[in-house]
């Protein structure tokens, strides 16, 4: 009896390591951030692509001739189509793919809110930017999470000012906190 009981156990335990190591996304994945701080929910569409929903604390930089530079934040919600294009690269090598641990490119789109504060700044933010952009996307044994986004993306105007192109660049530092 013992030695059926070790036997279903050690079988348990082979089977749940086999499915931390997969080449495919998870089916649903939350994330705290720290530096922006907000969530992350990104849900898995295909085996390689994702729907990933940002809400946050978007922090950004503005000029302005009579005062200088400020830091600005703006509340921002941000929609991220991607697809994960070296799984199965990272996988064949026995890297981390769990948590959706690889290199993407995406079509963004973000929308930032009027900046907290420096009034004399609200046109700077207020509108959406539409971006490609290229990322990766890493988590930890801990569930420590880090991304880094970058592209070139657009800016719709506002009222108060013209459309324009501009970088598009966001790092988070977060934990995974769960998945369904």
């Amino acid at each position: 009896m013992t030695k059926y009981i070790t036997t279903l156990i050690l079988l348990a335990f082979i089977n749940l390591n086999a499915q931390d190591k997969s080449s495919s996304l998870e089916n649903n994945q939350f994330k705290i951030n720290v530096l922006s701080p907000g969530i992350t929910y990104e849900k898995r569409l295909s085996k390689n692509t994702a729907l990933a929903t940002d809400l946050n604390l978007s922090a950004g930089f503005a000029y302005n001739s009579n005062s200088g530079a400020k830091l600005l934040l703006s509340p921002c919600i941000s929609e991220q189509y991607r697809y994960y294009y070296n799984l199965e690269k990272r996988y064949s090598r026995d890297r981390n793919t769990k948590n959706n641990s690889g290199n993407f490119i995406a079509l963004s789109g973000s929308y930032y809110f009027r900046p907290i504060g420096n009034s004399e700044y609200v046109s700077v933010y207020d509108g959406l930017t539409i971006a490609p952009a290229w990322g990766l996307h890493r988590t930890y044994g801990s569930g420590i999470n880090i991304s880094l986004i970058a592209g070139a993306g657009y800016n719709f105007g506002t009222d108060e000012r013209k459309a324009n192109f501009v970088p598009v660049v966001n790092f988070t530092l977060g934990w995974v906190i769960g998945k369904k």
